[in-house]
């Protein structure tokens, strides 16, 4: 495939989840209400700062594929679901290839 042929835009949303129970559980919502067509999980280790100190935790990162419409509401759920008070939640701008934008935005 050329570069050109990745000239279809999606967007990713990352976050956080303080384990793999609440990982799952939000992302199944997710899932459930068609707000997302898929969603990647991986085990990272953060440090951050939290009320004064520096902690350090093992968390489960999502990432969540996602069509332009839809980054608002799944902003939102994932504010009202999340287990943290102060959930990560960033999203960015994607290139993708045909077929994959085609089967994202088909969900």
């Amino acid at each position: 495939m050329a570069l050109s042929d990745f000239n279809k835009e999606i967007y990713i949303i990352m976050t956080t989840e303080a384990d793999q129970e609440h990982a799952f559980k939000l992302a199944h919502l997710l899932l459930r209400d068609k707000l997302i067509p898929c969603v990647s999980f991986k085990k990272i280790e953060s440090h951050f700062w939290w009320e004064g100190d520096i902690n350090e935790l093992k968390e489960v990162q999502l990432i969540i594929k996602c069509k332009k419409e839809n980054i608002i509401d799944i902003c939102n759920k994932i504010s009202e679901l999340h287990s943290y008070e102060v959930p990560e939640i960033i999203y960015f701008l994607a290139s993708t290839n045909r077929n994959y934008y085609n089967w994202l935005n088909s969900i």
